[in-house]
């Protein structure tokens, strides 16, 4: 009778870690600071109309998808992904 709670466990235990295991494989998240780059002095994103837009607090990893950050000079530091 113990043995077969043993094995039941062992079983249960088995199949969470390949459950939890595939569920991290599959993750797309990208791991990015929150701290502003004080060298881009604008952007422009496709969701704003092409409009440019100052004062803003990002950097290049955690630009939203399409946008373009400036220098203030005018050169294109990146785009985000």
């Amino acid at each position: 009778m113990t043995i077969h709670r043993v094995v039941f466990l062992a079983l249960l235990l088995l199949s969470g870690t390949v459950l939890l295991g595939s569920r991290v494989e599959s993750a797309a998240a990208k791991a990015c600071p929150r701290n502003c780059d004080t060298d881009i002095a604008y952007m422009v994103c496709p969701s704003s109309g092409e409009r440019i837009i100052r004062k803003v607090c990002t950097n290049c990893c955690a630009a939203q998808k399409g946008c373009k950050l400036f220098r203030s000079n005018g050169s294109i530091k990146c785009t985000g992904t």
